[in-house]
């Protein structure tokens, strides 16, 4: 335990020990909210968005803090991966094979199955549409939610899976750790901390210069990437941040406070991390549904397109309960067969990247460029199993 003069604090550190760093809490929290947000989205396909926006406003707080946990909860994790890596190539190149491939089956998936079942135009002028060749670049992160002629009558009507948006940002959470890994701030962790401090007044000032913008039903991409960068706070403050009920529950509330006053929000990224990391390191036992894979990533991944396929199918079914009832078995079966058969076999290409990676650094280190500093030794600490990397 941490100690603290006469006194004894029982850290996050502490309650991760406790389960071999390996916390069921974690699990649980991202296949929950993975459901969540196909839940959220059965209002967008059966009643369309701006319907939908009015309906869930009254709930604001618990609609933004589902990506705002999800993006701090993924800070905290990967800066784990971050601790065991070599160098940036292992940790870029196992962010690739998490992401990438998985990515790419979807968008493939969507734009030859899903596309040409669904499309209002001949499958020859479909194929050479533009916008066809096009939606392939959300494998990249250049997002694109059109098909051509595909879901035109739907309720929320030209948009095959809106969930994309969330990618470039996603990719963006790694760059910035990659480029403080490069700088070896958050290799520091007192560095880290003034880095942190300096972007929340720099969001702070941000949100009085855009006082008079209107306030969005999920938290501002930037604010998202600030939980990621919250996440990766508590990561290396673990072993002086009290794992506490009472602070749980009192970041709770500051979180839901920010998010219920207007222009609030650049206050809650720091309590949502908090939040996140308190559930996460909680263990409760593990059930099938999170020991036999991590179905997440599948779930939020083909949710949307998977809710739109169902809504397609006409007003006797465009209810969000009956879109849930039938839409979210579905996309756990996909996103079971998207583990099994893509995603855990993408990640056992670890062993080539590890041998990439080790012939670059051996050259490196021939002509004096690597070295591996003791800062970054002292920080790996394992976290999770592989389905983090």
């Amino acid at each position: 335990m941490s100690v603290s003069g006469a006194a004894t604090m029982f850290s996050l550190a502490d309650q991760l020990a406790l389960s071999r760093n390996r916390p069921a809490g974690f699990d649980y929290m991202r296949i929950a909210l993975a459901a969540a947000i196909v839940c959220l989205h059965s209002l967008n396909v059966t009643v369309g968005l701006g319907r939908a926006l009015d309906i869930v406003s009254s709930a604001r707080i618990g609609v933004a803090m589902i990506l705002a946990l999800f993006f701090a909860l993924s800070g905290f994790l990967v800066t784990g991966s971050l601790s065991r890596c070599k160098s940036l190539i292992s940790f870029l190149g196992l962010r690739v094979l998490r992401i990438g491939p998985a990515l790419a089956v979807e968008i493939t998936l969507s734009a030859i199955i899903i596309g040409p079942i669904f499309t209002e135009l001949p499958l020859v002028q479909y194929f050479a549409d533009p916008k066809f060749q096009h939606y392939f670049l959300n494998i990249v992160g250049d997002i694109h939610y059109q098909l051509p002629g595909v879901f035109l009558r739907n309720p929320m009507p030209d948009v095959v899976n809106a969930q994309l948006w969330t990618v470039p940002y996603e990719l963006w959470c790694y760059i910035i750790l990659a480029l403080l890994a490069a700088t070896t701030i958050c290799f520091s962790r007192v560095l880290y901390l003034v880095f942190l401090v300096f972007a929340q007044i720099g969001l702070i000032g941000y949100g009085v210069l855009h006082w008079h913008d209107p306030v969005s039903i999920q938290l501002p991409p930037h604010l998202l990437v600030f939980c990621f960068l919250s996440g990766v706070g508590f990561y290396l403050w673990r072993d002086r941040t009290p794992f506490n009920r009472t602070l749980f529950l009192l970041a709770l509330v500051l979180c839901a406070a920010a998010m219920s006053t207007p222009y609030g929000d650049m206050l809650a990224p720091v309590p949502a991390a908090y939040v996140a990391c308190y559930l996460g390191a909680l263990n409760p036992r593990r059930s099938w549904i999170v020991s036999s894979g991590d179905y997440s990533y599948g779930v939020f991944l083909y949710g949307f397109a998977i809710q739109q396929c169902v809504a397609a199918f006409g007003a006797p079914i465009q209810h969000w309960s009956l879109n849930i009832l039938i839409s979210l078995p579905i996309c756990f079966a996909v996103a079971f067969a998207s583990w099994h058969l893509v995603e855990k076999h993408a990640l056992r290409l670890r062993g080539h990247l590890d041998l990439f990676e080790a012939a670059v650094l051996s050259r490196l280190s021939i002509i004096g460029f690597w070295r591996r500093s003791p800062e970054r030794v002292e920080l790996g600490v394992t976290l999770g199993g592989g389905a983090s990397l």
